[in-house]
């Protein structure tokens, strides 16, 4: 069996690892919020559909001959 002091050591180095992962996260996610361009970028517009003169013929249903 492992002894205590090894458990409290590698409990303390994942808390500390956890710690400096949300502390390092949270440093970019800020960085990121307060750096954007001041350029408004526009949503993207939405494909337009083709003319229906330049859809193509359109199909006849078959003749009963």
């Amino acid at each position: 069996m492992v002894d205590g002091w090894i458990t409290a050591v590698v409990l303390i180095f994942g808390i500390a690892v956890a710690l400096i992962g949300v502390f390092a996260y949270l440093r970019m996610f800020n960085r990121n919020e307060t750096h954007h361009s001041s350029v408004e970028i526009p949503p993207p517009t939405p494909p337009k559909s083709a003319p229906a003169e330049d859809a193509g013929p359109a199909a006849n249903p078959p003749r009963d001959n």
